[in-house]
């Protein structure tokens, strides 16, 4: 593992509460925000909506849909290219703001959970849109994980209440200032797939509230969040084998519903306030801007805005990283807006910004000791992106085993996109794969599974 020394207990200190920022004057709200939306429209340029009114949906997959809402009251103004924060471009609807507010000012009373029943819960979620934000770069509907992970005879579900980047510290800042609203979000989702059980992961110590409500087992576990990789499924997986001694812990698998602090957070204010996801927090830093903070934004709110919340930029950034120093990604303009995956926004200036010029790879190794898979990052790149050369099926499917943790890009001298253009082939259906490398998915997994127990 990588070691952090000090990166998060640091900068935690620094923060005392979250600040609401303010409502911007317009918004551009991107129809995809995840990785299989594919949804339409409802509305049009010269329409009135209203806070938290669906503007856009998608059709139903076993009942199962995507769907993006208004931020703010207002007038559709137009639909335009809209790059996003991952640098895809999709339509994205521009709404000025008019009119009053629905959420934002109002003083609701949470609704009484108790008498909910799981279908309730899980029909709520689904509908208000809401994001698992346990990978980033993967953000997929949190009923659509909650359907799959239901489907195991003893469904387990493990919530991550600090970040899985170091660099990032949005999770953990959650988890600190709204555990009690954490936990019931997490009892709630646990209702909706009838778990057997929640695994709390955390960082430091701490006590679970006591709420009424709470009727299922309930294990907290702790690990060393200054290591990377902590905080992916395979080291929490890993962690759970080697600390618990209760028998419902022994079905956590991969197949598992893995989350987080962000996403059960949500998950409560959906539920409680009936309210879908129209904002969300993010964690602003870097040294362009002289303050940096918690604070809560409108989705469809720019990078540009974001900054001007926090003093206005005093340096042009060479780089404006989201999600993430270690595991994000470079936004490529200050026009992208916020969508329901980000975390958190680094302004860099040029003097904290590495040489991003690519060069020839030079067989140095450093991607092999640093990989955590023990994996060969650079000859499945080379696999993958000299097309013309015969791959070797071995390396092409070992690719499936990536967890994404850019260890390998970090350390590349020659500044290669390695996890990124394994993603890629990572993120391929398997339903689209040649019957071979089907197979192989599924035989590699198997191993990798059979190493992982014998290591504990």
């Amino acid at each position: 593992m990588t070691v952090f020394p000090n990166i998060s207990p640091l900068k935690k200190n620094m923060y005392k509460k979250t600040v609401n920022g303010f409502v911007p004057n317009s918004v551009i709200v991107p129809l995809k925000q995840d990785v299989n939306a594919d949804c339409k429209w409802l509305v049009k340029p010269g329409d009135k909506v209203s806070e938290g009114q669906i503007i856009a949906v998608s059709d139903k997959n076993n009942g199962i849909f995507s769907s993006v809402y208004s931020p703010i009251p207002g007038i559709v103004t137009g639909i335009e290219s809209c790059v996003c924060p991952d640098g895809r471009t999709c339509e994205g609807m521009r709404i000025q703001l008019s009119g009053s507010f629905s959420f934002l000012g109002k003083n609701k009373k949470p609704a009484d959970v108790r008498s909910c029943t799981g279908t309730m819960i899980f029909e709520s979620i689904n509908e208000k849109g809401i994001i698992n934000t346990f990978v980033t770069n993967e953000p997929v509907l949190l009923a659509e994980d909650i359907q799959r992970a239901a489907a195991e005879k003893k469904p387990v579900m493990a919530v991550r209440l600090f970040d899985e980047d170091p660099s990032r510290l949005t999770d953990s800042l959650i988890t600190q200032f709204f555990f009690e609203n954490v936990f019931s979000g997490s009892l709630l989702v646990a209702k909706a797939m009838n778990a057997a059980g929640i695994i709390f992961v955390a960082d430091r110590d701490f006590e679970l509230p006591e709420l009424p409500e709470q009727k299922i087992p309930v294990l907290c576990l702790k690990t060393n969040a200054q290591k990377y990789p902590s905080g992916y499924k395979e080291e929490i997986i890993r962690l759970v084998q080697k600390n618990s001694r209760e028998e419902w812990t022994a079905s956590i698998s991969k197949k598992s519903l893995f989350t987080d602090s962000s996403t059960m957070l949500e998950t409560y204010r959906a539920f409680s306030f009936d309210m879908p996801v129209i904002d969300r927090y993010v964690h602003i830093s870097g040294d362009c801007i002289p303050a940096s903070g918690l604070i809560k934004v409108s989705i469809g709110t720019t990078l540009q805005n974001l900054a001007e919340q926090c003093g206005s930029l005093i340096k042009n950034p060479k780089a404006i990283i989201v999600n993430g120093l270690v595991s994000g990604v470079s936004a490529g303009t200050l026009t992208a807006p916020v969508t329901k995956y980000v975390k958190s926004v680094v302004f860099l200036p040029a003097m904290k910004t590495p040489d991003q010029r690519q060069s020839e790879c030079i067989r140095c190794g450093n991607c092999h000791r640093v990989c955590p898979k023990e994996l060969s990052p650079d000859i499945i790149f080379r696999n993958l992106k000299n097309r013309t050369e015969k791959k070797d099926d071995v390396f092409m499917q070992s690719a499936f085993l990536c967890d994404n943790c850019g260890l390998c890009n970090a350390s590349c001298p020659a500044r290669l996109p390695l996890c990124h253009v394994i993603y890629r082939k990572k993120s391929a259906p398997v339903s689209a794969l040649p019957l071979s490398e089907k197979k192989a998915v599924v035989q590699t997994e198997e191993l990798h599974q059979k190493k992982g127990a014998s290591d504990v």
